[in-house]
């Protein structure tokens, strides 16, 4: 692959979570296993109880105190989306950014590693090789890797020559 650029990011490059404090927990591993999400049409939901609240609660015995932990955990869930927007934003930008910078290193490792190894062997001076030795294995090593795969591939393919296949027309009769 080639050297990867790109036009700066231009995102909010700071996300303050101090005013959302009051809304963030830290919970231990698997401790919303099983809890419950939002599920479709909680929009209906919400209106008809904006409505029926007020006239009909007392009535069906809910305490007040109930239905106004709906309308805070609504609120404290729409502005934990948005800042979750945000922060998932941030993470892909980090994570491209880090990937750019990790290919095009392994571009500028190779290129280095590819100029040493020419120069040490067809520039006949051997003593560059012994300064850039461990450069240029680096540079080799997907390479090698990949040599290694075809062999193994190809030795895979000259056994499987000599095994009676499966499924064929011969194997069932036909």
């Amino acid at each position: 692959m080639a050297r990867i650029e790109g036009p700066p990011y231009t995102g909010d490059l700071a996300i303050d979570l101090t005013d959302q404090k009051h809304l963030l927990v830290d919970l231990p591993p698997n401790a919303l296993k099983g809890a419950r999400g939002e599920q479709e049409g909680i929009n209906p939901v919400l209106d008809e109880l904006a409505h029926a609240m007020p006239k009909y609660g007392d009535e069906a015995e809910i305490h007040p105190s109930a239905y106004t932990r709906v309308l805070d955990a609504t609120v404290g869930i729409a502005v934990l989306r948005k800042q979750e927007e945000k922060l998932l934003k941030a993470l892909e930008v980090v994570r491209e950014s880090r990937g750019r910078l990790e290919n095009n290193r392994e571009e500028d490792l190779s290129e280095i590693g590819g100029k040493a190894a020419d120069k040490g062997t067809r520039g006949k001076k051997p003593d560059l090789l012994a300064h850039f030795e461990k450069t240029i294995e680096y540079r080799s090593r997907i390479a090698t890797k990949a040599a290694a795969t075809r062999k193994k591939n190809e030795e895979g393919a000259e056994a499987s020559k000599g095994a009676p296949s499966k499924g064929t027309s011969e194997d069932v009769g036909g």
